[in-house]
């Protein structure tokens, strides 16, 4: 099996496992009878160790390598899927931070070893292709497995959807021990190894904090999902104020969407490889929100909510690229400093989802939005004087 096929059918596995119980994780927990306060302080958990896990374990996949990695997140994941079947509070904040710990040794580790290992093998391949047909795949699957889950299997055993997620979480373990190529000469859990992370971290950390333009990239970067805190987070509440009936097919249009967003941005690839189209897709859906806050009609906002999506999924795509091109500074590291921004990332996010809640309960959900894009706009509007600065500098 090539590595690429491999990254294709990886992620397919990872979507469908996770399609079973995204969709319904919320109302699971509410079901078992734990309150909204404990199961905001369940996500929240999940966010502050994601912020405290990423970078060490970045680093220490960079020495143990990928292919542990993957098989260590697929471990923790299954735990800690195990014990959200419990009423156990204390074992649900457990399963937080074992789910945050496996998001960690996750993020970014596959697409990192995809581009080191087709280097070490002197094979060519086009990362922006393969990267956004992939969401493609797995738009596709989180469509078609998240409308059963919601539709079929919760409404019949609301634990089941955990019990498949954890079965198809189990088929991806085998699959990559099996198929997936070590690319590390050292594959071994070791204390030498784990104290060679300290180094990692240091050396990604000269690479990047200490150089002014990597800053800049990294909150260039991390727009994106700023702007998008309060619509992923929040559009149910605002469609369920409208019509109830129609979260269903949100769901569905969402992952509809975002697979136009990736053909899109697989048919234009060419042309989205400057910042300057990330600035006006940022300003586009900023349009998009501002539209959709001041007009009531649920199937106007359906559709602008959609076209939303589609921008934000061609955003989404081309910061990971960049951020591969332009922020990673050598092979060696590049897992660590993709760990460096998610670390970077997921702080900022902590601390505005908690911002975010404060103000929607003073000022309601649509002002709530508007705060955030005026802050985006500030931020954007900043980078913009920068670079005409600079330009009339030179």
């Amino acid at each position: 099996m090539s590595n690429t096929k491999f990254y294709y059918l990886y992620n397919i596995l990872f979507t469908i496992a996770l399609s079973f119980f995204n969709p319904i994780l919320y109302i699971y927990l509410l079901s078992k009878d734990f309150s909204f306060t404990e199961v905001g302080l369940y996500l929240s958990i999940f966010w502050l160790v994601s912020f405290m896990t990423e970078l060490p374990c970045g680093a220490i996949t960079d020495n143990i390598g990928a292919k542990n990695s993957i098989l260590l997140s697929v471990i923790f994941r299954v735990v800690g899927l195990i014990l959200l079947l419990s009423n156990s509070l204390i074992l649900l904040y457990i399963s937080a931070i074992l789910s945050a710990i496996a998001e960690s040794f996750q993020s970014g580790t596959l697409t990192s070893w995809l581009v080191n290992v087709n280097n070490k093998n002197n094979e060519e391949i086009d990362i922006d292709k393969v990267l956004s047909r992939s969401s493609l795949y797995s738009l596709f699957f989180s469509a078609v497995i998240g409308f059963i889950s919601t539709k079929y299997v919760y409404v019949y055993y609301k634990s089941l959807s955990i019990i498949l997620s954890m079965l198809v979480f189990i088929i991806s373990y085998f699959f990559t021990y099996v198929f997936m190529q070590k690319l590390e000469e050292t594959q071994k859990i070791s204390i030498k190894n784990l104290k060679g992370s300290i180094v990692t971290v240091k050396n990604s950390l000269k690479e990047t904090l200490y150089v002014k333009s990597s800053i800049l990239l990294m909150i260039l970067f991390i727009i994106p999902s700023i702007l998008d805190l309060g619509p992923s987070n929040q559009w149910q509440a605002v469609f369920e104020k409208l019509d109830t009936d129609i979260i269903g097919y949100i769901w569905v249009g969402i992952s509809v969407s975002g697979m136009l967003g990736s053909v899109i941005y697989e048919r234009l690839s060419n042309k989205l490889s400057n910042f300057h189209i990330l600035y006006f897709l940022v300003v586009i859906n900023i349009s998009m929100l501002l539209v959709f806050i001041f007009i009531q009609n649920v199937y106007i906002k359906f559709v602008l909510f959609m076209v939303y999506i589609i921008f934000f999924k061609i955003m989404s795509i081309q910061v990971n690229i960049f951020m591969h091109k332009y922020l990673v500074k050598s092979d060696e590291n590049r897992t660590t400093t993709v760990s460096i921004f998610y670390t970077f990332e997921s702080i900022i996010v902590a601390i505005l989802l908690s911002v975010n809640g404060v103000l929607t309960d003073k000022v309601g959900i649509e002002n709530t939005w508007l705060v955030f894009i005026g802050m985006v706009g500030l931020v954007i509007l900043l980078f913009i004087f920068v670079k005409l600065k600079k330009r009339r500098i030179k």
